[in-house]
């Protein structure tokens, strides 16, 4: 009887040591996380689609918010403390050529002129350009994106503008990145003409080989309006490709020339 019973309390203890077996896990369950993985990812997505949808059509507008204290001062010929003006020069003004990036590359295509060519005494004649309208040539520019903007004058670009826009670097002196890059390339600063073809004629110093990439470096400051205050804080009249909108809740807006 006793050996028995022993042989009871051997079983018992072994089944008691044999770990249970695993239980086999359910088909739904383990589809669970995939089905939680697949929702959220839906979500977001519906939620990235709506926020597009619902945003405001800017083509051909550009609309900067601005932090009050650093509201930036447009000088195309000075550097700024914020950097988003500079970047906006690009936008409201030209320059004889202005920089522009393609396919192949950083290139200067024409803006207010047309590189003819450099003689042997490194003289270089542009071609000036006709009918490029300053932005307060136009009405209705306003920070309604509805707004139309039509032309109401004729303030064309002319070479007056060019002769203005050089004095002023040339005042500003090593303030200017502009008068650092002419001032070594021109003697003087400064140009001829025009003459019967609209054609302007620099002067480059003789101390290098000029190609015309380099030609176009140096003229590519932007140009002002001849009628512009030199002590003015910021500017906004250019012949760009963006016309400044009055500001409007902290924001500005550019928007494209109708040209």
């Amino acid at each position: 009887m006793e050996t028995q019973t022993n042989a009871d309390l051997a079983d018992v203890e072994r089944l008691l040591d044999e770990e249970p077996p695993a239980a086999e896990p359910s088909p739904a369950g383990s589809k669970r996380p995939l089905w939680i993985s697949l929702g959220a990812v839906a979500a977001v997505g519906i939620a990235i689609a709506t926020y597009f949808y619902l945003l405001p059509d800017l083509r051909g507008r550009i609309a900067i918010p601005y932090i009050a204290h650093l509201s930036p001062a447009i000088d195309p010929h000075l550097p700024s403390s914020v950097a988003l003006a500079d970047k906006l020069d690009e936008a409201v003004f030209d320059g004889l050529f202005n920089l522009t990036a393609s396919p192949s590359g950083v290139v200067y295509e024409d803006g207010l002129g047309t590189y003819v060519g450099i003689d042997a005494e490194n003289i270089v004649t542009v071609r000036l350009a006709a009918g490029k309208r300053w932005h307060d040539s136009y009405a209705g520019v306003s920070a309604n994106d509805d707004a139309k903007i039509v032309a109401s004058g004729d303030h064309h670009f002319t070479s007056a503008d060019l002769r203005f826009t050089l004095e002023r670097i040339n005042r500003l002196g090593s303030l200017s990145p502009d008068y650092i890059l002419v001032s070594q390339a021109l003697n003087p600063v400064g140009f001829e003409g025009p003459n019967e073809a609209n054609e302007v004629r620099f002067r480059f110093r003789g101390d290098r080989i000029w190609k015309e990439a380099d030609i176009k470096e140096v003229l590519s400051f932007k140009v002002l309006p001849d009628q512009s205050d030199l002590n003015a804080s910021s500017y906004t009249d250019g012949t760009g490709p963006y016309l400044a909108a009055p500001v409007e809740s902290g924001v500005m807006k550019f928007r494209a020339t109708p040209d």
